[in-house]
């Protein structure tokens, strides 16, 4: 069974103040579909034969309460949605491991439409994260992902909210300029803490979860409530000066790497060209990550999730990605470091 964690100064220690590192992997899926009949048994196999002790595991706040287009005849409360979720961390908790449930696709402040990844998150989303933090509150196996991917706003909005402008295409293909209020992720933080949660709460900087320059500049959340926070980055080949960029607050807090991933040298990501070919930016990526004694959730444990880890629901992994990430893992479960 897991220990509840959580930080003292930047490091992340279990109730027995054994100091805890976390090494794992993404599962996508449940954000963009109500039901997924492999994810649980991917779940365990990432944790069983992979060695991961962390799932990042992405969430749709629609589809939480049965708002998703798929879910209007078969699920229109989210039961089933919410019961998929609570099957993936009773498998993980049953492991002793941990899951970063994460806010990964929201609205707009429209229940229903815009449903997808956006700059921030919206007023939907503190109904989310009050339900979520209802059901989840103390659970030892359980952090809190506040938001995957903040970007395209200030340092001030990232962190007490305001007026958000964007471009959104939807799944059709269709271009939308969206604006819409945003709270903020402090506001978030504490609609978590006034529901008696003590979790972890894991926070991305801005930049797609990049660079938390602004943490170190003054605009860090306050959380004198709870077990403490984990900042989030999101690392991949078209992101450059990762020190100046995320090692800025190391000495201070707990950095998650809670993307990373290569597409493999053939690929070209609509994200940005990559730096360098899988067999010199991956192991430099690892290398840095152990440097710092980063904890991380590589991206993605689905086929079709890219960057991949793996080929197939067979979950053979990928050679540019999937491969080194699996040595690493059982590697470091080999040596008793997770």
């Amino acid at each position: 069974m897991s220990l509840m964690l959580h930080t003292e100064g930047n490091t992340v220690k279990n109730e027995k103040g054994e100091t805890v590192r976390l090494l794992g992997v993404n599962r996508a899926g449940l954000e963009w579909a109500s039901k997924d009949d492999r994810i649980v048994d991917s779940v365990v196999y990432a944790c069983d034969v992979w060695h991961a002790n962390l799932i990042r595991l992405p969430l749709s706040q629609d589809r939480w309460f049965g708002r998703g287009p798929e879910q209007r005849e078969t699920d229109p409360d989210g039961n089933c949605y919410r019961s998929l979720v609570a099957q993936v961390v009773d498998e993980i908790q049953k492991r002793g491991k941990y899951v970063i449930l994460d806010l990964h696709w929201s609205n707009c402040n429209v229940w229903g439409e815009n449903i997808g990844q956006h700059s921030m998150p919206d007023y939907k989303s503190l109904e989310f994260w009050t339900d979520v933090s209802k059901a989840y509150k103390n659970h030892p196996s359980v952090l809190f992902g506040l938001y995957n991917e903040p970007r395209d706003v200030s340092w001030e909005v990232w962190r007490n909210g305001g007026t958000v402008q964007e471009r959104y295409r939807d799944r059709e293909g269709n271009v939308k300029h969206l604006e819409y209020e945003a709270p903020g992720l402090q506001t978030i933080a504490y609609v978590i803490r006034d529901s008696g949660a003590v979790n972890i709460l894991v926070i991305g900087g801005l930049e797609w979860a990049y660079t938390l320059t602004g943490i170190a500049e003054g605009y860090g959340i306050d959380d004198n409530r709870g077990n403490g926070i984990i900042y989030d980055t999101h690392v991949y080949p078209w992101k450059y000066e990762w020190d100046k960029n995320v090692t800025v607050i190391a000495d201070k807090y707990p950095i998650l790497v809670g993307e990373c991933g290569h597409y493999g040298n053939l690929a070209k990501p609509r994200e940005g060209a990559q730096s360098d070919p899988c067999e010199v930016w991956v192991p430099r990526l690892l290398s840095w990550i152990d440097r710092h004694n980063y904890h991380m959730s590589a991206w993605d444990f689905h086929p079709s999730a890219g960057p991949c880890l793996i080929k197939n629901f067979d979950n053979e992994p990928t050679e540019y990605w999937g491969s080194y990430v699996k040595e690493y893992l059982q590697d470091k479960h080999n040596k008793g470091e997770i």
